[in-house]
């Protein structure tokens, strides 16, 4: 029986599990390989059918880039391919997965614990595909998958600010390695709530990183008087080994210049050197100035949709990247305000251990019309005597985590998920009688949600109507029709003689874990017909259990 339940940050470039001691502090699970608090997002297939996560596979990317996954957060719902080695070709839900399983097995050496309930954090921006693909990771790994939280939401309990007697506005700014999310929550009263989210998905420290490695070069080809182009793979041969250093060296150099004025570091290319070059602050700055104002930009257009910086009582910094000294000054000198920065790299992850704590205890209960029972594999489940349906209980041995206490009285909170896009139904605009879609759902509506709007036949004697269903990240009334936001469609049946401007009520439904369904009914004639449709690249019951069969082939175990 388990020990602890844990909260895990899965980054795009980094990626930390925590968990609860035995006196309700959250504390981070180190890497055993580097003593880190956080492990590289990053898997290699080595020619010798090893599979490597974290540093290793990190610090050798640029050698082996075709076997090498990165960055696969940002695939996460969009792409059914990650990667293709050895004739295999690995989704990002089963790379996330190898991560996953490594977070795992490196808590479980150190606690002695069989990892198994755990909250997993997501991008406040991630759809209803990305969260499932999310949740089927964890799954992947043989986790029990409480809840897919947003991070801002995690990184605002580590940091206190949801205690049950708040009542107060935040804005998060979480610049991590990979992307830039910028979020609004309200707290009230114990209940997270997310106002709107802005962000970029490319931006991220790595940009920086990129703009170190050409400032290092510049430098080194001025002192060398070296004419070609390190960064041209055509150039010449046995630049990949040069890359590989300099992508580590500009990480590491960015990193020193938070807390120097001044980087030097030891560069050998092409029979040149060992050349010393040097960096300031200022020089690092200036170069990189147009990527921390694109993500000032980003941000007041979110503390604009929340009513302006009077409504923001707290700015929250998050992610490592905010621990550059520019982001910082930049953040205060922009709104006025100075900003809160507590463990970036690890606020995410504690929180999340955090909540994981109060999920376990709530989910740990039976519901109405549930009856306890083993299943095959030995786990405690909770059966629907209705329904038949199954989820796994949270078990705790009580020798491990203790409940947290967030203050106010007893320890509930309640995060409200939003919707992260618009879903509407295709019609005629009587104003200007021309095809559009009209969105019942709309982004920032609290999931799960189901609305109903009525709709009239074009024509007498229509034999059918086709409904149409598009999705759009804009919180728009209505918008012109979009193929590349179409969904899906379905098609109702009239009766013969049926007149025009006969009423058909048409209802939508968000649920919580991300399926649309959509309900039309001729009020006329009674007539009815249900559609939904999954989240995009996830898998289904047959794809799930071939991927699983691909994971265990690897050799990694939790």
């Amino acid at each position: 029986m388990a020990k602890y339940v844990y909260g895990i940050d899965l980054g795009t470039t980094y990626s930390c599990i925590a968990y609860q001691d035995e006196d309700g502090r959250p504390s981070v699970v180190k890497n055993l390989d580097t003593n880190s608090n956080t492990t590289p997002s990053v898997v290699q297939f080595d020619d010798d059918g090893n599979v490597l996560v974290g540093e290793e596979a990190k610090d050798t990317s640029v050698l082996a880039p075709s076997r090498t996954a990165m960055f696969v957060k940002q695939l996460m719902g969009k792409s059914d391919v990650a990667i293709e080695a050895d004739g295999k070709s690995y989704s990002p839900i089963e790379i996330s997965s190898l991560i996953l399983k490594e977070l795992a097995r490196q808590a479980k050496e150190q606690l002695d614990d069989d990892v198994r309930d755990v909250i997993i954090t997501c991008p406040a921006y991630f759809g209803e595909s990305e969260r499932t693909a999310t949740k089927q990771a964890g799954q992947l790994a043989g986790l029990n998958v409480l809840a897919v939280i947003e991070e801002p939401t995690a990184a605002a309990i580590c940091y206190g600010v949801t205690r049950a007697d708040s009542d107060k506005t935040v804005m998060v700014y979480d610049l991590g390695g990979g992307t830039f999310d910028i979020t609004v929550l309200k707290i009230s009263n114990g209940e997270v709530r997310v106002v709107t989210t802005e962000g970029d998905h490319e931006l991220g420290g790595k940009k920086w990183d990129e703009q170190m490695s050409q400032l290092l070069a510049d430098k080194f080809i001025e002192a060398t008087g070296y004419e070609g182009d390190p960064f041209d793979e055509e150039d010449v041969d046995g630049n990949e080994e040069f890359l590989q250093d300099l992508a580590v060296k500009a990480e590491r150099a960015k990193q020193t210049l938070s807390n120097r004025d001044v980087v030097k570091q030891m560069l050998t290319y092409n029979g040149a050197g060992p050349i010393k070059v040097e960096v300031t602050r200022q020089e690092f700055e200036d170069a990189t100035k147009f990527l921390a104002d694109s993500a000032l930009s980003l941000a007041e257009k979110a503390v604009a949709t929340a009513g302006g910086i009077d409504n923001i009582d707290e700015i929250l910094l998050v992610g490592g990247s905010t621990k550059m000294p520019q982001i910082k000054e930049g953040v205060q000198a922009r709104f006025n305000m100075e900003p809160k920065m507590f463990d970036p790299d690890e606020a995410v992850a504690k929180g999340a251990a955090i909540f994981a704590m109060l999920q376990a205890d709530e989910q740990s209960k039976l519901r109405d019309n549930e009856e306890k029972q083993v299943d095959d594999d030995g786990q405690e489940v909770a059966v629907n005597t209705e329904t038949g349906e199954k989820r796994v209980l949270p078990t705790l041995s009580g020798a491990g985590s203790a409940m947290p206490t967030l203050g106010g009285g007893a320890p509930k909170l309640r995060v409200v998920s939003v919707s992260t896009k618009s879903f509407g139904i295709e019609a005629n605009d009587p104003a200007d009688n021309q095809k559009k879609v009209f969105n019942l759902i709309k982004k920032d509506d609290e999931i799960p949600v189901s609305v109903t709007q009525v709709f009239g036949t074009q024509e007498d004697n229509q034999t059918t109507v086709e409904i149409r269903v598009y999705q759009t990240p804009d919180k728009v009334d209505n918008y012109p029709v979009d193929e590349d936001r179409f969904l899906g469609t379905a098609e109702l049946t009239l009766n013969p003689n049926t007149p025009r401007n006969s009423r058909i009520s048409i209802t939508l439904e968000l649920t919580s874990e991300g399926t649309v369904q959509m309900h039309a009914k001729d009020e006329t004639s009674g007539k009815e017909i249900d559609a939904k449709w999954k989240p995009e690249n996830v898998l289904d019951e047959k794809e799930f259990e071939e991927a699983k069969a691909r994971v265990a082939a690897t050799g990694l175990s939790a």
